[in-house]
C-alpha cells in the first residue's frame, strides 16, 4: 500500500455500519407520504446529496412543499441513529490510531450531514482524529463530483497526490481517482454486487481495516 501524508473518509458504510439505516430511508420516506416509490429508487438517489435528493422529489413527484421541508422530513427519520445507535466498523478505532501515531492528517468527507456525522463520531470516541468533517451538502454536490474532495483537500492544507480517500461506493472511489488521489475501496454489503468494480478501480481494497494494521 502506497504511504500517504493525508486521509479523506467517507462515513457510511466505510467508518460506521450504517448503509443499511439509509438503504430504504427514500423509500421510507415517500411512503411516509402516501406515495408508492418507484422500482430502482436506491440506485436513482445512491450518488446524490441531499439538496440533490430533495430536488429528485420534488421535482419527481410533484410535492408542494420547498426542497428545505423534503430535507428536514427525510433528516427527521434517520437523525436518531446517529445520535443513539450506528457503530463502527471492526477495527475503525485501531486503524485510526495508527494513522495518528504515523502522522497522518485526517478529516471526514459525507454525503450525510456534518451535524449527523459529528454526532456519530463523538458518540463512538474518534471525533478526536479528525480536523474537520466535509458534507457533499456544504459543495452542493454529490461524490459524482469531485468538489467536496477537493474541499476536503483544501481544509487539510494537502495536495491531491498525497492524500488518500477511503470509500466503500464505487462511484465516488471513481470520482477521487480521476481526480488524481490514491484510492481505498473499503468493502461493505451495500456494493457487495458491485465488489469486482470496486477492486478494479481501487488503487488498495480492503475487506476489514484489520488487514490494514498488519499490512507492511
Amino acid at each position: 500500500m502506497k504511504k500517504f501524508k493525508n486521509a479523506i473518509f467517507d462515513l457510511d458504510g466505510t467508518l460506521l455500519d450504517s448503509m443499511a439505516a439509509w438503504r430504504n430511508l427514500g423509500m421510507d420516506y415517500l411512503l411516509h407520504n402516501k406515495i408508492n416509490p418507484p422500482s430502482g429508487l436506491n440506485e436513482i438517489l445512491a450518488a446524490m446529496s441531499m439538496e440533490e435528493a430533495a430536488e429528485y422529489f420534488r421535482s419527481t413527484f410533484n410535492f408542494k412543499f420547498s426542497n428545505e421541508d423534503i430535507i428536514w422530513g427525510i433528516k427527521s427519520l434517520i437523525e436518531d441513529k446517529y445520535k443513539y445507535e450506528l457503530i463502527l466498523k471492526p477495527y475503525v478505532k485501531e486503524y485510526l490510531l495508527k494513522l495518528r501515531e504515523e502522522g497522518v492528517n485526517m478529516c471526514i468527507a459525507t454525503a450525510s450531514p456534518s451535524s449527523f456525522a459529528k454526532a456519530a463520531l463523538e458518540r463512538n470516541g474518534i471525533i478526536k482524529y479528525f480536523s474537520c468533517i466535509i458534507s457533499c451538502d456544504d459543495v452542493g454536490a454529490g461524490k459524482n463530483k469531485p468538489d467536496v474532495f477537493y474541499l476536503a483537500a483544501k481544509k487539510l492544507g494537502a495536495k491531491v497526490c498525497d492524500t488518500a480517500v477511503f470509500d466503500d461506493a464505487d462511484f465516488a472511489l471513481i470520482t477521487a481517482k480521476e481526480a488524481g488521489f490514491y484510492t481505498v475501496g473499503v468493502y461493505d454489503e451495500a456494493y457487495r454486487n458491485k465488489r469486482n468494480i470496486i477492486e478494479s478501480i481501487s488503487d488498495f481494497y480492503i475487506e476489514s481495516f484489520s488487514e490494514l494494521l498488519i499490512h507492511k
